[in-house]
């Protein structure tokens, strides 16, 4: 059995991941529209906190409106975000 280091798109979503809004979250919020960001922690049981990429502040929304983005299993914790690579981050200074 072949080891991954991508996530399977069905585990709940975690803090660092990258996220956009669903389909359910899209229909419901529209002018959320597609934006991406990444979800810094736990609002309440049923909700996580995002910092859009495009916002200041960071909003509280329903786990059920929200989908990960990007790449499968990329994780913004797993990326330097300097130079964007995952080579970087891995790297010891």
């Amino acid at each position: 059995m072949a080891s991954s280091s991508q996530t399977p798109p069905d585990l709940p979503l975690c803090r660092g991941d990258r996220v956009r809004m669903s389909p359910l979250g899209r229909e419901r919020h529209p002018l959320y529209g597609n934006r991406e960001g990444v979800i810094v922690g736990q609002g309440s049981p049923s909700s996580w906190r995002v910092k859009f990429d495009d916002r200041k502040t960071v909003q509280a929304i329903h786990q059920d409106y929200l989908e990960r983005a990007g790449g499968p299993g990329q994780r913004f914790d797993t990326v330097d975000v300097q130079s964007g690579s995952l080579a970087g981050a891995l790297s010891a200074p």
